[in-house]
C-alpha cells in the first residue's frame, strides 16, 4: 500500500512546457541536437544560462562561446541536454521558493556534487556512460527535493526527531513513513523519466543484484558517498556516510580506488561550486 507521500505526487505541479520536453528527450532514442536546439531558441532564460554554463570554468574553454548552435557543436548534444536539464529542473524547483532555502540550496549543490563523481566513476569503468551517469547523479535524490519543497511541515518534523530521538537519518525516515527513495521513483514514474533513472532514485542507498541497471545505481551509490566525505552540498543526512563493501566489490574497486576518486572529486570544488551559482541564478 502506498505511503501518503508516494500517493502525495499526484498534486505535484504540472511541469512547466520546456522541462517537459527535455525530459521527453531522455525517452526518445531518436532525438537530436536540432530538437534540443528547437527548444533552447523558444525560451531566451534557458538559452543565457546555456551559454553562461557553457562559458564557466566547469568546461574551461579558452574562446568565449556565443551562440547555443556553437554550445551544441563545442560540448556536444547529451552534455548541453544535461545542462538544460539541471537548469530547468533547478529552476522548477527554485531554492528561493522553499521554505529552508539555505537547506534546498546545498541539496541541489549536493546532487551536482553527485553528478561529477559519477561522471569520474565512469570516465573510469565506461565512458560511453558520462552523461547518463551525470544525469542519474544530479537527480539521485530528487525525491528529497519535491519532499522539502511540498512536505516542509513533515520535513521538520524528520529533523526534529533525529535531534530529539537522536535516531539516525534513516531510522528517522522509517518512523515517519517518509522514505525519499519510494518517492523519488513514483515521481520517476509520474514523470515517464526513463526506467534507470527511476531505479538510481528508487535505490541508490541500498543496490541490489536484481535491478535492471544496477551499475548505475551502483555509481550512484559510490559517487553519493563520496560527495557527502568531501562534504561539498549538504543531503539532508547528518549521519557519517557510508559505502557498501559489496557494490564495490562487484564493481572492481577497493578503498584505495574510492580514496582517489574523493581526491579528485575535491580537486574539482571550484568547478563545482561555479556550475551550481551559475545554475541557481536567475
Amino acid at each position: 500500500m502506498q505511503n501518503r507521500f508516494v500517493r502525495g505526487i499526484r498534486y505535484v505541479p504540472t511541469l512547466p512546457t520546456v522541462l517537459s520536453q527535455i525530459l521527453a528527450l531522455l525517452n526518445k532514442e531518436t532525438s537530436s541536437a536540432q530538437d534540443l536546439e528547437a527548444i533552447i531558441a523558444h525560451d531566451q532564460a534557458l538559452s543565457s544560462k546555456v551559454l553562461a554554463v557553457a562559458n564557466s570554468a566547469y568546461y574551461g574553454f579558452r574562446h568565449q562561446i556565443l551562440t547555443v548552435t556553437r554550445a551544441v557543436v563545442a560540448l556536444g548534444y547529451e552534455e548541453i541536454r544535461n545542462i538544460c536539464l539541471g537548469a530547468s529542473l533547478m529552476g522548477f524547483l527554485h531554492p528561493s521558493s522553499f521554505r529552508n532555502q539555505k537547506a534546498a540550496e546545498l541539496l541541489w549543490l549536493h546532487s551536482l556534487t553527485v553528478a561529477d563523481a559519477c561522471m569520474l566513476i565512469s570516465d573510469r569503468l565506461d565512458p560511453s556512460q558520462r552523461d547518463t551517469a551525470f544525469t542519474g547523479g544530479l537527480l539521485h535524490d530528487l525525491g528529497k527535493v519535491v519532499l522539502a519543497a511540498f512536505f516542509p511541515d513533515e520535513v521538520a518534523a524528520l529533523k526534529e526527531l533525529m535531534t530529539t530521538e537522536n535516531l539516525p537519518y534513516r531510522e528517522a525516515e522509517k518512523a515517519l513513513d517518509m522514505d525519499h527513495g519510494q518517492v523519488g521513483e513514483a515521481l520517476g514514474m509520474h514523470w515517464d523519466l526513463p526506467s534507470q533513472f527511476s531505479e538510481v532514485m528508487g535505490h541508490h542507498h541500498m543496490p541490489h543484484s536484481g535491478l535492471l541497471h544496477y551499475n548505475l545505481v551502483a555509481w550512484a551509490h559510490v559517487a553519493d558517498y563520496l560527495a557527502r566525505r568531501i562534504g561539498l552540498g549538504h543531503s539532508g543526512n547528518p549521519d557519517r556516510p557510508e559505502v557498501s563493501k559489496v557494490v564495490l566489490g562487484k564493481l572492481g574497486f577497493d578503498m584505495s580506488t574510492v580514496s582517489e576518486l574523493r581526491g579528485r572529486l575535491d580537486g574539482r570544488r571550484p568547478v563545482i561550486i561555479e556550475l551550481w551559482q551559475t545554475l541557481l541564478r536567475g
